[in-house]
C-alpha cells in the first residue's frame, strides 16, 4: 500500500495492485509496441500491470502499523511476510498468465531485493527469506528462461521496463519523493538511458521523453482517508478502510 497525505490532512490509500495498473498503462505507451527487444511485448505489459499481484491478498487485509496508526505501507512490511507472498505470487503469474509474465514477475522480485536489501531485512527472520528466495527464485527464473527460449538481451531489456514503470508509477502514484531514482529505461532505438523526473499539479514531466505518444495520461484509484485518521485496532482499521469512499485520480506525463 501506498499512502499519500495531501494538504487538507487526508490520505490517498493506493493499493500494490492498483500502482501496478499503472505501471501497465506506462508500458502500452512505451516506444513502439513490439520492438525487438521487448517481444513478446503483451506479455512483457501484462507483467508490468501485474508485477504486484503477490499482494493482492494483502491489500484485501492490511495489517496495522502501531507506530503510526495507520495501514503499513510497503516498504514497513518485512520480508518474513513479502518474500513468501512474491514465490507464491511467481506461481499465480504462471498459471494464469504463463511463463514469460512468471519469469519477469520472479525477476522482478529478485531485483528489488538485491537493490534493496537493507529496505527489507527488518532482522534475521526478514534475511533468511529475502536468501531464500532469491535462491528458489533463481532455479525457477532459469527454467522458466530455458523454456521459453529466451535470450538473456530479452530478458535484461523486459526486466528494465517492469522495473523502470514501477518507479514511475510510484513517482505517479505517491509523489517523486516515494523513490529514490529511476533506473535505465529501454529505448525504442535499443539503447538505455536515466531518466529526469520533476513534478508539478498532476503533471510529471519525464527526459528524455520515451513514449510514442505527445503526452501520456494515467488514471487509477485510490480510498480517501479523513483527515487525522488513526487507529488503534487492526479490526477497525480494516473496516474503515473498505468503507473508506473511493476516488478517481489522473495525471499527466509530458515531455521534460
Amino acid at each position: 500500500m501506498l499512502l499519500r497525505d495531501l494538504p487538507d490532512g487526508s490520505a490517498l490509500a493506493i493499493s500494490q495492485p492498483m500502482h501496478a495498473l499503472v505501471s501497465g498503462q506506462l508500458a502500452r505507451a512505451w516506444g513502439a509496441p513490439g520492438f525487438a527487444a521487448l517481444d513478446p511485448f503483451e506479455d512483457v505489459a501484462t507483467a508490468c500491470a501485474q508485477h504486484d499481484v503477490a499482494w493482492m491478498g494483502w491489500e484485501a487485509a492490511p495489517t496495522l502499523d502501531p507506530a503510526t496508526g495507520r495501514p503499513h505501507i510497503f516498504r514497513t512490511v518485512g520480508a518474513r511476510t513479502h518474500a513468501p507472498m512474491w514465490a507464491a505470487g511467481v506461481a499465480l503469474a504462471l498459471s494464469n498468465w504463463g511463463p514469460w509474465v512468471a519469469l519477469l514477475v520472479s525477476r522482478h522480485g529478485s531485483l528489488i531485493y538485491g537493490l534493496y536489501a537493507d529496505r527489507h531485512q527488518l532482522d534475521q527472520a526478514d534475511a533468511e527469506a529475502v536468501d531464500r528466495y532469491l535462491a528458489e527464485q533463481e532455479v525457477v527464473q532459469r527454467d522458466l528462461a530455458a523454456q521459453l527460449g529466451a535470450t538473456p538481451a530479452q530478458v535484461e531489456a523486459a526486466g528494465a521496463l517492469v522495473a523502470v514503470t514501477d518507479a514511475l508509477s510510484l513517482a505517479v502514484c505517491g509523489g517523486v519523493e516515494t523513490i529514490g531514482g529511476v533506473g535505465t529505461a529501454p529505448m525504442a532505438d535499443g539503447s538505455r538511458v536515466k531518466l529526469a523526473l520533476q513534478e508539478g499539479a498532476g503533471v510529471l514531466s519525464v527526459a528524455p521523453w520515451p513514449f510514442r505518444l505527445a503526452e501520456v495520461t494515467l488514471e487509477w484509484r485510490a480510498r480517501r482517508l479523513p483527515p487525522g485518521a488513526h487507529w488503534t485496532d487492526e479490526a477497525a482499521m480494516r473496516a474503515d478502510l473498505a468503507a473508506a469512499p473511493v476516488q478517481a485520480l489522473s495525471a499527466r506525463l509530458v515531455p521534460g
